[in-house]
């Protein structure tokens, strides 16, 4: 599990002001842990790594110029460049570290990748035949289970659904013995070849999707958007030319076979897909927390004003929409509920009393134009109602009724528009802390009074707007505009590495970037 003080190492490399003692340490930490590569991978930003891979002449190798003589540590943060990333991307995952206060006297030999892993779901490869961390070479490829997204150096997207065995030749041509792959094919890339035991489909800057029958040895392809070319094995004569809409089945021996029906392409995941095939695969584990009282995964039913409850067991009903209404979330395939309307809002209810509660939810804002905007708040102002909400800047703030605050500031940056972000607010009346993280970071601090009176008690909620309470008849409407997809509450206060945890977890895709803007100017004062 990555721990809070791996984060804070990792971030004070990227920032170049790591220890040498605490980089040493981060060293082993990132040989032994396959979580925190792979949250190295996802700040690498891979979209841009990807970039400078395929930048022509681009140096993936450090040389023993005037640069080499400076400690690793300071040849690794570029800042966080293109050529940082792909250097960070090749040297953590290709070689081993060096220690800080050493010097490079020798060029060092890079991995040459031609793709990258930037996204999966469940994906497991066959020992001997795995990609590693994060880099696809030449060579023979077995997906046993799951999906995987890769990305080749020229810009084409291949999503591959295991079963499957397949061997990547170069950045244009791959062989698929087994399996089932989804092309996404860009201009630059064109030309890019799926090569089966049969044919060879070349794509003319389309995307299609392919299939080889591991018992049968039959292809199957059809292409979704624009054209590919069925070339023949040997002489690369061309046999067919398939237009968007069209489908083929192919047999050795048999040839084209007549009247075949079309894929049936639910088996074959988008890149988009792949997020929400990962989240559908944390059900159980979500499910099986004992301290998760109430999991609204958003999902619309046949009855749409149900805002289903999946955690059963506490008793917590089913949440009434009213008005929100039903619209795309972080997936192709997921929903979300968009709030936009000044009476838009969904209601729910925890009963109950608590010592301590965190609630976390995903949010997409779509504007700021009021002093504040309700995420899920109490409907009333009795001691040990709940409230939490963003004000104009998109700084989160809350609280429980009846408890002071002696201590109440920002620390971090806000909710920003337009991006999926995971929000998070933790209550603890024993450690009397009320915090509150933005994409896993500490943004709200606050230290509660003590207070033996009051416990945690939210009772009837509205999520996504709030209801007016005679002692706040003056104030003006509070209504949030935006999406939410997902809210989740647990009976404990959650830990800042279990918080990242479940950020990772449904993070939107391996390419969606954890840190948001500054403001831009000092932060206001609570």
């Amino acid at each position: 599990m990555i721990t809070p003080d791996d984060l804070r190492m990792l971030d004070e490399w990227r920032h170049d002001r790591i220890s040498e003692t605490d980089f040493t340490t981060l060293h082993a930490r990132l040989e032994e842990s396959s979580e925190l590569r792979a949250e190295l991978r996802a700040l690498a930003t891979i979209e841009t790594g990807l970039t400078a891979l395929a930048e022509p002449g681009f140096p993936l190798a450090f040389d023993d110029s005037a640069t080499s003589k400076k400690p690793l540590r300071e040849q690794l943060w570029l800042p966080w460049t293109t050529a940082g990333l792909a250097a960070a991307l090749a040297l953590f995952f290709g070689i081993k570290l060096i220690s800080p206060d050493s010097t490079v006297t020798n060029p060092v030999a890079s991995p040459s990748y031609t793709a990258l892993l930037v996204d999966e779901a469940g994906a497991v490869f066959a020992r001997h035949r795995d990609p590693g961390e994060v880099g696809f070479s030449t060579g023979d490829y077995e997906l046993k289970d799951g999906t995987a997204h890769l990305r080749y150096t020229n810009g084409a997207d291949l999503v591959i659904q295991g079963p499957a065995k397949f061997r990547i030749e170069n950045e244009k041509h791959t062989l698929l013995e087994t399996g089932r792959v989804r092309a996404i094919v860009p201009p630059p890339a064109r030309g890019f070849t799926i090569e089966t035991p049969q044919l060879n489909f070349e794509d003319v800057g389309t995307e299609f999707a392919l299939s080889v029958d591991s018992s049968t040895g039959e292809s199957g392809m059809q292409v979704l958007d624009g054209q590919v070319n069925l070339r023949r094995k040997g002489d690369s004569s061309l046999l067919h030319e398939v237009f968007g809409g069209e489908w083929i089945r192919y047999r050795d021996g048999a040839g084209m076979i007549k009247n075949a029906t079309a894929l049936d392409l639910s088996l074959f995941p988008s890149p988009g897909n792949i997020g929400y095939l990962r989240w559908r695969q944390e059900r159980e584990r979500i499910l099986a927390d004992p301290n998760v009282i109430a999991w609204f995964p958003f999902v619309r039913e046949s009855n749409q004003s149900v805002l289903t409850n999946a955690q059963r067991r506490n008793g917590i009903p089913d949440g009434r929409i009213a008005g929100a209404r039903w619209v795309s979330g972080r997936w192709p395939g997921k929903e979300s509920l968009l709030f936009d309307r000044e009476t838009d809002y969904a209601q729910i209810e925890i009963p109950g009393k608590y010592s301590e509660l965190t609630v976390a939810a995903w949010l997409k804002v779509d504007r700021y134009d009021q002093e504040m905007h309700a995420i899920l708040n109490s409907n009333g102002s009795e001691p040990g109602d709940m409230h939490l909400q963003l004000t104009r800047h998109g700084l989160p703030r809350g609280g429980i009724i009846g408890v002071e605050r002696p201590i109440y500031e920002w620390v971090g940056n806000p909710v920003p528009i337009a991006k999926w972000t995971h929000l998070v607010q933790v209550i603890s009346m024993p450690e009397r802390i009320h915090h509150i993280y933005v994409n896993g970071d500490l943004v709200t601090k606050t230290a509660l009074e003590q207070q033996d009176s009051v416990t945690i008690s939210p009772g009837y909620c509205r999520l996504g707007n709030w209801l007016k309470s005679a002692d706040y008849l003056h104030q003006s409407n509070r209504n949030f505009k935006g999406r939410i997809d997902e809210l989740t509450i647990w009976n404990r206060a959650l830990s800042l590495s279990e918080i990242n945890d479940l950020m990772e977890r449904g993070r939107p895709s391996l390419l969606w970037n954890r840190e948001n803007p500054p403001m831009g100017g000092p932060l206001p004062k609570p």
